[in-house]
């Protein structure tokens, strides 16, 4: 077998391997976040239940901390942890706020779109373009690879030329890619509060019950 193609599979492979370990240790380590995240919130909103007088800095930082984004207020994380699936909720939020604009006085769905993007077009094209750029940016990273065979390139540049192209391409295309997903879960979000269950706390006097709204 040619030393030059053995040389280029092994790299190849190298960098799988390399890839695979970082992608295990992530997903182990998840599985700690997801349960230091269970207790905070546990932790967390028993005292907004017990506290109703909570200082709102306290009540804010928390709601942030849930939703892992300091960016967002409590009034938004309390109106997403109403909606049925809320941690996706908070992702798609979290993901897809640039589109967004959350509006307390509308009734029970607070989500919709900002003015310039309400028009399904001005939605589609922005997606269409970052696919696009999507495929062309992953094109572009592995064209090393997919014309090796054809211009026959030595080994030594044929690491070079693979290392460049991941470096300057492959983050292109995950940029892209995440683009394009901001707007799908932000349609996703607006799309389904309509399926969502709003709890509403009512007060009577000095007595509260929950009533469940569809």
């Amino acid at each position: 077998m040619d030393h030059d193609l053995i040389f280029k599979i092994g790299t190849l492979l190298a960098g799988l391997i390399g890839t695979g370990k970082v992608l295990y240790e992530l997903l182990i380590g998840g599985h700690t976040r997801l349960r230091d995240d269970y207790r905070f919130a546990k932790e967390f909103l028993k005292s907004v239940d017990e506290d109703p007088q909570m200082h709102p800095f306290l009540k804010e930082k928390g709601y942030q901390a849930i939703a892992g984004d300091r960016h967002i207020s409590a009034s938004e994380v309390e109106y997403l942890l109403s909606l049925q699936c809320p941690s996706q909720a908070l992702r798609d939020y979290a993901l897809g706020r640039t589109y967004l604009e959350h509006l307390q006085s509308v009734g029970n769905l607070q989500l919709k779109f900002r003015i310039k993007y309400q028009r399904p077009w001005s939605r589609l094209w922005r997606k269409l373009l970052y696919l696009f750029f999507y495929v062309i940016s992953v094109s572009l990273a592995v064209a090393p690879f997919l014309f090796n065979n054809l211009f026959l390139i030595p080994s030594q540049t044929f690491t070079g030329l693979m290392i460049c192209s991941f470096t300057v391409f492959a983050p292109a295309a995950w940029f892209s890619l995440v683009a394009a997903a901001r707007v799908y879960r932000a349609e996703k979000l607006v799309e389904n509060q309509s399926k969502h269950t709003q709890r509403v706390v009512v007060s009577l006097s000095n007595h509260s019950f929950n009533r469940t709204l569809e």
